[in-house]
């Protein structure tokens, strides 16, 4: 089995004290523009600047399309990638004719530069994969269509999230050969990246979603994919709620019940080949819940009446304990969840976002990645993930 690594310094002490410093120096900062007539004087330091400190891996936010879609200036220097979600297959070709919030999305990638837009395609149970990747004619058509669909809105990168190549269990048709097939379109988009890379002189990025479970690791070859890939987000949530039984569903590590979970899957993709600053840590900004939990206890591991089917955004989990849940915390598993004695919610809270992030860049991943961006309405979970990335 891969060698899991827990990390072994408790850093919360240090993150505290840093805390406070970056709130002293935030006053500071005010006192000195007030002093010096503007935020505009040339000598003036960030934060950061005068801390020492920075943001340690990428933070990338995916953002489903929606009508009203709200994205918060406030949040864009917390960002370094937005993938937009999701183009779908038709014909054999990447559409977007069903979007209602693209216009907003790239005014905001223009708007604030910095941030990279990335066009995901596909998505839980998106169909059209397996036929349109069957052919090498297929494939190319494919390929061409999002790039094409890539550049008509400006985007820099393409992330493909076929759930999953070679198994149907979200309900797709599959074969037997697609993950061949799905090496030879991450090819060709390659291939078309690069290209623009020449003519543009600026970085384009593929990516892929991977599926966290033991049937999806082992499906595919890491090293293949090393050699293809700028990233790969792990998506290390949805490891639990397909049945009755309570647990957590984005645990770090297994818990008492041995199941599935990010640090497993994140330890056989590098045993595997591949690199280590290519991967994502993909974390939930929605909890899942299960009702009608009988046991007894504090829930965890408990039969339930249903499965946990039922999700809730990341603002619902902060008012959860306004609502008469208790939380509790996994050491363990480094996962958190709530109970009220009838319903269980397996969810990130404050601490386990913590732990995550110091883990992320203790084992040298390239960041985290979240879904997604309206499930944290307020801003508070990107707020937690840009602190606990700081140091």
């Amino acid at each position: 089995m891969p060698e899991i690594r827990p990390r072994t310094k408790d850093k919360r002490a240090s993150r505290g004290v840093k805390m406070c410093l970056l709130t002293l120096l935030m006053l500071s900062a005010s006192a000195s523009t007030l002093l010096s007539g503007g935020p505009d004087t040339p000598q003036m330091m960030t934060v950061g600047e005068a801390a020492g400190v920075k943001r340690h891996g990428k933070t990338v936010m995916y953002v489903m399309d929606q009508a009203g879609l709200d994205l918060r200036s406030s949040d864009a220097e917390k960002l370094d990638q937005l993938n937009y979600s999701f183009a779908l297959i038709k014909n054999g070709r990447a559409d977007g004719s069903h979007w209602t919030g693209v216009r907003k999305v790239t005014s905001f990638l223009k708007k604030h530069p910095h941030i990279d837009g990335v066009l995901s395609v596909g998505g839980w149970g998106a169909e059209g994969f397996s036929d349109a990747c069957a052919t090498a004619e297929g494939r190319q058509l494919l390929a061409d269509s999002i790039l094409a669909l890539m550049d008509e809105h400006g985007f820099v990168g393409v992330d493909i999230d076929w759930e999953y190549p070679g198994i149907s269990g979200t309900g797709i048709k599959s074969r037997p050969e697609d993950v061949d097939n799905w090496y030879a379109l991450l090819a060709l988009l390659r291939e078309g990246l690069d290209a623009r890379e020449a003519r543009q002189g600026r970085e384009y990025i593929l990516s892929v979603a991977l599926g966290a479970g033991d049937q999806h690791i082992k499906a595919i070859d890491p090293s293949r994919l090393d050699k293809l890939l700028d990233q790969a987000v792990v998506m290390a949530y949805d490891l639990s709620g397909f049945d009755r039984q309570t647990g957590h569903h984005a645990g770090l590590y297994p818990g008492a019940n041995k199941s599935g979970s990010g640090g497993k899957a994140v330890a056989a993709l590098v045993e595997g080949g591949l690199s280590r600053d290519k991967i994502l840590f993909g974390m939930p900004a929605y909890g899942r819940k299960w009702r009608q939990v009988t046991g007894g206890g504090n829930g965890l591991y408990q039969r339930a009446g249903t499965s946990g089917n039922k999700t809730i955004s990341f603002d619902e989990v902060l008012r959860l304990e306004d609502q008469g849940y208790t939380r509790y915390y996994d050491e363990e598993a480094q996962a958190a969840w709530w109970f009220d004695g009838s319903s269980f919610i397996s969810a990130e809270d404050d601490r386990s976002i913590a732990y995550k992030c110091d883990w992320v860049i203790d084992e040298g991943l390239q960041g985290v990645a979240v879904w997604q961006y309206t499930q944290d309405a307020s801003g508070a979970m990107l707020a937690m993930l840009d602190a606990a990335l700081t140091r």
